[in-house]
């Protein structure tokens, strides 16, 4: 299974609606025999810019059930093995869900960045 984003006029900013679709497809690629490994990509000039602070704004994840935590318990507990092909920059969680990753394919233009470092925050 290979999870595209596909948002490059905001630069792959991933939204409460984004990380919904892909922790239900995370979901179904953990029971569904056929797929026998997850690709997270990007685009071939950005991976991400990581979260849209705008809606991340307008959307804050309130409970446990939000649709970024869902992601980010699917990709922890994913028995199946997860890649990213990274291209361009990555920044924030961009950076971070790559550290679920069995394997990291990095171009010879990738750029990781955690802005949240320098504000004093700890992913």
């Amino acid at each position: 299974m290979t999870l595209t984003f596909n948002r490059l006029d905001k630069k792959n900013a991933i939204t409460s609606v984004m990380y919904g679709q892909m922790a239900d497809a995370i979901a179904q690629a953990q029971t569904d025999a056929a797929v026998r490994v997850v690709v997270i990509q990007g685009h071939e000039s950005i991976f991400s810019a990581g979260n849209d602070i705008g809606d991340f704004l307008q959307y804050p994840p309130s409970t446990p059930q939000a649709n970024v935590f869902r992601f980010l318990r699917g990709i922890a507990s994913l028995e199946k093995p997860l890649l990213a092909a990274v291209a361009g920059p990555a920044f924030g969680i961009g950076t971070t869900l790559l550290f679920h990753c069995e394997l990291v394919y990095a171009g010879d233009n990738a750029a990781f960045s955690m802005p949240f470092v320098n504000l004093g925050l700890c992913p």
